[in-house]
């Protein structure tokens, strides 16, 4: 796909994560276009997607969004363990994986409930996911850094419902200071960072920082998410365009930054740190670099391809040395909508 820098963003649409769902749930993976069926579904696309239709339904109440929102809350729910953990893999079969890592999708989970709950779609579902938010994020403490950086968001939505919440407040900051935490024992005047790599959904933990310093009102995180946000921008934007961590090869402290392969979670995390940004220091820049991130779907990137497809409204897997990823699954379309809708929201 050619470059096709257009100065109006393209509209929200569905198509494309209708064709990747069915009755159980958003399946991971496609052929092109087609749904792949061999990798059956996850958990982490399915809180996702739900995060992505919730917010859409702010501004575009469609019957066909209603029915994915409810697909995608119970599956999240049918995900849930009895200590109130998550599964991650689901075979077509619809049967879970047993031995399965455990990596960010509580935190996804959690995030994507908080969501639901701050949009007051309907006080039926505000009674059903109350109730999982509560038992999931207790759990909040002991996730690793990027699902503690995920939660941080599912807490932060809460809290515009219920901004007074003591326990959820209480959790907001030990989240925080986890992430505090690991900035403080990975830094440097050369690497200000939260790890000793940086991989994938980068923007994710700034993202949480600002979101954090905003609501607790606190000075350090805001410190550490401009910090770190300066240094990720500085690895990712080359004054013209961005060019985002590969991840074929990471960049590790002191070796070498890989070009590609780039993956769209980082052009979502991005936008959702920019968007982050801006809000917590009114910066008419940070808004100029949401647009040249979101610029990276459409063409403004290394190869100058367009990730976005106008005709099947989907979006490419990624961008190679030679071009675009031509298949077209799950977490790239969720990342475009998550984009455009962040985009929507600043505009």
């Amino acid at each position: 796909m050619t470059k096709q820098i257009a100065d109006e963003l393209p509209k929200p649409s569905l198509e494309h994560l209708e064709r990747l769902t069915d009755d159980t749930g958003l399946l991971q993976h496609a052929k092109y276009i087609i749904p792949d069926r061999l990798n059956g579904y996850c958990t982490d696309d399915n809180a996702r997607a739900l995060i992505a239709v919730t917010k859409y339904l702010k501004n575009h109440d469609e019957p066909q969004a209603r029915k994915l929102f409810d697909i995608y809350l119970a599956f999240l729910y049918h995900s849930l363990k009895p200590d109130k953990t998550v599964r991650n893999f689901l075979d077509y079969n619809r049967n879970w994986r047993i031995d399965e890592p455990q990596h960010d999708t509580l935190g996804r989970a959690i995030w994507a409930f908080g969501t639901v709950i701050a949009s007051s779609l309907n006080d039926n579902y505000l009674r059903f996911v109350k109730e999982f938010f509560t038992d999931t994020s207790n759990h909040i403490p002991s996730l690793p850094l990027r699902g503690t950086a995920y939660s941080i968001f599912g807490l932060y939505e809460f809290l515009t419902k219920f901004p007074k919440d003591k326990q959820i407040l209480k959790l907001l900051s030990i989240a925080a200071d986890n992430l505090a935490k690991n900035y403080n024992s990975n830094s440097s005047p050369e690497w200000d960072w939260f790890e000793d790599t940086l991989s994938y959904a980068n923007a994710i933990m700034p993202a949480a920082m600002y979101a954090a310093a905003r609501i607790l009102n606190n000075r350090t995180y805001l410190d550490i998410a401009e910090k770190t946000c300066f240094f990720l921008l500085a690895n990712t934007f080359n004054g013209k365009h961005f060019s985002f961590i590969g991840s074929s090869g990471w960049y590790p402290k002191g070796g070498k930054r890989a070009q590609f392969d780039q993956q769209c979670i980082e052009v979502s995390t991005t936008i959702i740190m920019l968007a982050n940004a801006y809000q917590a220091t009114k910066n008419k820049e940070y808004l100029t670099l949401q647009r040249k991130a979101f610029n990276w779907f459409l063409g403004e990137n290394d190869v100058h391809h367009s990730l976005y497809d106008n005709e099947t409204k989907g979006c490419c897997d990624g961008l190679g040395s030679e071009g675009v990823n031509v298949n077209q699954g799950a977490e790239s379309i969720i990342s475009f909508l998550l984009s455009l809708l962040h985009m929507e929201e600043m505009t």
